[in-house]
């Protein structure tokens, strides 16, 4: 799995997620993941944006590479 972003509105991760698709093609071929993260007491909620299905770390790892050569962030999770 890898994430995306973390955004302050759902409306904002599906905005998000297909601003990214536009920018890095071989997003196609995955679904978006958007779950809400709380941070806490006195504190607005995430949405973190992530997507997963990968073969495991080490394709996670090569797709968050082509992502950051196109300008686009991507963190692998899990490991």
């Amino acid at each position: 799995m890898v994430q995306l972003a973390a955004l302050s509105s759902e409306e904002s991760a599906r905005g998000e997620w297909e601003r990214l698709q536009r920018r890095v093609p071989e997003l196609a071929a995955f679904q978006p993941q958007i779950t809400r993260f709380d941070r806490g007491e006195g504190q607005a909620p995430l949405y973190r944006l992530r997507t997963g299905g990968l073969a495991g770390i080490a394709a996670a790892r090569s797709l968050c590479e082509a992502m950051r050569a196109k300008a686009a962030p991507c963190t692998p999770i899990g490991g």
